[in-house]
């Protein structure tokens, strides 16, 4: 996996979040895992293709999710609905494709499918094992790790 690859998502995980949120956000230590544990209740899954292929999967757990889903509709809810996670997906959608269209202005290849919404039993099931950068960002809502998994073709 190339670093300059890396860059555009975790730059347009911290842009986004912070556009959203409008909050303080931190950024923590990226790491590299060889492993398909997903940490967390919700993840929100993008599969990308072109000159490199795999997924970027945001993940949290379900008091996040529910304070993020309350923060973007601005509203209070019980718990984590079907239009929360739709909300928890556009912002997902915007990080892929924020970084998307830089990847692609810097020469490279790359398109962006819709986000999936998956339990984290799903994504082990659904996810190939590979090497993954995880960077965790730090929000007022909770702890939101952006894991990425793209292998070069």
């Amino acid at each position: 996996m190339r670093y300059e690859y890396i860059e555009p998502f975790v730059n347009s995980m911290v842009k986004v979040f912070d556009f959203v949120l409008q909050s303080d956000i931190a950024k923590g230590n990226m790491s590299l895992i060889s492993s398909d544990r997903i940490e967390g209740d919700f993840a929100i899954v993008i599969r990308l293709r072109g000159d490199s292929e795999g997924s970027i999967i945001l993940n949290m757990d379900e008091d996040t999710a529910l304070k993020l889903c309350c923060t973007v509709n601005g509203e209070c809810l019980e718990s984590v609905t079907s239009l929360g996670l739709d909300s928890i997906s556009e912002i997902a959608n915007m990080i892929a494709g924020n970084a998307t269209s830089t990847l692609n202005d810097m020469g490279f290849d790359f398109h962006v499918y819709p986000p999936e919404v998956m339990t984290r039993y799903d994504v082990r099931k659904k996810t190939p094992l590979m090497e993954t950068f995880q960077v965790p960002l730090f929000t007022e809502c909770g702890e939101i790790t952006m894991n990425i998994a793209l292998r070069t073709n």
